[in-house]
């Protein structure tokens, strides 16, 4: 884990995001050295974040009546989490990928 150590070396946090984005944060610890270090790294560093062999993602699309109707994004949620979230709202809902 080289590269999130560097980040916590430095005090900064992260996480992916769809799309294959990173969130960093605390913005006011990111200087112009790290944001240079970060995109230089970004690879590894979403290697490291995601792993490879999970079933988890970051959005799922929610189905009804085979329509999608909605997108669950944000926080690594396998399948059976994100249909779980999404039947709390819609108790007739699939999701998929």
């Amino acid at each position: 884990m080289a590269t999130v150590d560097y980040l916590r070396a430095h005090n900064l946090q992260a996480e992916p995001l769809p799309g294959g984005r990173i969130s960093v944060w605390p913005a006011e610890n990111i200087t112009d050295e790290t944001r240079v270090w970060i995109k230089r790294h970004k690879a590894e560093l979403l290697q490291e974040l995601v792993p490879t062999n999970s079933d988890k993602r970051y959005s799922w699309r929610v189905i009804r009546g085979g329509k999608s109707i909605s997108t669950l994004v944000g926080g690594l949620r396998s399948r059976e989490e994100a249909l779980e979230a999404a039947r709390a709202r819609w108790s007739d809902a699939r999701v998929e990928v």
